[in-house]
């Protein structure tokens, strides 16, 4: 009877070593170990929290540049004010007053005289704006005019050639027959300045006689 008693034992023994061996087998992959035969796979590292955040979130702040204009707007109009516009345009320039102008030519006069030159021409003292024709003559040496300038109230004779402060007597046109019709033909100097820069420029004046 007893040996029957262990029998029994040794064979419930044999039943439970056998369950738990099966119970090993299948506890291997929960306990983080391959079960034999299993090839092991790598897992994939989980995403982490901040990189969910950025994502969602955009770029950084320190990756964010400053905007910069491209240049001006093709479709917008320039307007210039109106004070650069003038700048830019020609200026006309003046003459010195008559005072200034008589200083000239007595300091020319002065030099004449030191020098042993001829003298200079009075009538370079005054524009072609100040001379008035009163009248030609007709003499051996051709066509001449009468001019007076009318800030003095000085009348000269002159021929073609002769100058004046600003100007040139081009030609002498005459009509014995009838004198009222002389004209006398100026070429008249004037200056513009742009931009520090001046320019003369010619013009033909036309006078008659008693006109300014």
């Amino acid at each position: 009877m007893k040996l029957e008693l262990v029998r029994k034992l040794s064979s419930h023994l044999a039943l439970l070593m056998a369950a738990i061996s099966i119970l090993g087998y299948f506890a291997a992959p929960v306990a983080g170990q391959t079960p034999a035969g299993v090839q092991a796979k790598a897992a994939e590292p989980p995403s982490s929290p901040a990189a969910v955040r950025k994502e969602a979130l955009g770029p950084a702040a320190d990756s964010i540049q400053p905007y910069k204009s491209a240049g001006r707007d093709p479709f917008r109009k320039i307007v210039l004010p109106k004070g650069a516009a003038a700048a830019r345009a020609p200026r006309q320039v003046g003459f010195p007053a008559l005072d200034a102008r008589r200083a000239q030519f007595r300091q020319k006069l002065a030099q004449a005289h030191s020098a042993g030159g001829p003298e200079p021409d009075p009538l370079t003292q005054y524009l072609v704006s100040e001379l008035t024709v009163i009248g030609t003559f007709s003499d051996d040496q051709g066509p001449g005019v009468f001019l007076k300038a009318l800030p003095s109230g000085t009348t000269f004779y002159v021929r073609r050639g002769a100058h004046c402060y600003n100007g040139e007597v081009t030609r002498i046109e005459t009509n014995p027959a009838d004198l009222s019709s002389a004209r006398v033909v100026f070429k008249e100097v004037t200056y513009s300045e742009q931009e520090g820069k001046q320019t003369p420029t010619d013009k033909l004046v036309t006078k008659s006689v008693g006109s300014h």
